[in-house]
């Protein structure tokens, strides 16, 4: 199902179309053609009320134009990049276990850099508190500390940082941390090297992350073929968990990786929304 929406002035150049997935148990996934973002993503609580898990993006006139249609039991969205560099394709599929498939294809023609689109920011308790409460774990041992202008600054051990979630800890206790990485800061954002990937590249589709809101049961899995995850929250009630290859930390072109005239690149990745046993 598709309905037609309006950005600013209702013109025909501001159009753009919203797409629903919905699967047996009645999860309903809406992606719009507007950035070919996540627009919202109603779930169950453990006592069967719905509630939409993200926040939705800005609906600025901004944001690219992609082209979507219905295809293969999902979504499909196609994008020329500026000045032709860049073809890219995104597909969101949803499965009836909760999983939303997030692929990406990119197809550069010139030197360019890479940016995908789709990074959702959820709030699992359905925006009726913030997201302090939210237990995250993250299989990572190293991240990446940022300058003052959040540049790369060096490639940093989590072990005895606010950043060790190797262990589940609450996203919001670990904001108030005295670690020089978060105090004068808007919270994190920062890139983890998650495990078994420190060396850099692609590897198989395996689980990377997991949240939990105690209050709802909502429990959030990430799994992603990429070598890095940048993790951010603040105190603005949601959080963000975007797949990303390794960055080159001395490349001027951080945080973006840089697609070669000729290459096609590929990603996947895979929210998972269920209930915590």
């Amino acid at each position: 199902m598709m309905t037609k929406h309006f950005s600013g002035a209702a013109s025909e150049a501001d159009e753009y179309r919203l797409f629903t997935l919905r699967n047996a148990n009645d999860m309903v996934v809406t992606v719009s053609e507007r950035g070919a973002a996540l627009w919202a993503w109603r779930a169950p609580d453990r006592y069967g009320r719905m509630a939409d898990v993200l926040q939705a993006p800005g609906r600025s006139a901004g944001m690219a134009l992609w082209q979507g249609r219905h295809a293969d039991g999902g979504v499909q969205l196609l994008r020329m990049g500026d000045g032709d560099a860049l073809a890219q394709m995104t597909r969101f599929r949803l499965d009836d276990d909760g999983s939303l498939t997030v692929e990406h294809e990119v197809v550069a023609m010139a030197l360019a850099p890479l940016e995908t689109a789709s990074n959702p920011c959820f709030n699992l308790n359905g925006g009726m508190a913030d997201v302090g409460d939210h237990m995250l774990q993250i299989d990572a041992d190293y991240y990446v500390e940022a300058d003052a202008n959040g540049a790369p600054a060096g490639v940093a051990a989590v072990a005895g940082t606010a950043f060790d979630f190797r262990q589940p800890a609450p996203i919001g206790a670990r904001l108030r941390w005295p670690d020089s990485q978060l105090v004068g800061r808007a919270g994190f954002d920062h890139c983890f090297f998650v495990r078994d990937h420190f060396a850099g590249g692609q590897g198989p589709l395996r689980k990377v992350a997991r949240v939990v809101d105690p209050g709802s049961g909502r429990c959030l899995q990430v799994y992603t073929t990429e070598a890095a995850m940048q993790f951010c929250a603040g105190p603005l009630g949601g959080f963000t968990l975007e797949a990303r290859s390794r960055p080159e930390l001395a490349s001027a072109a951080w945080p973006n990786m840089m697609v070669l005239p000729g290459q096609v690149y590929r990603q996947t990745s895979v929210y998972r929304l269920s209930l915590d046993a």
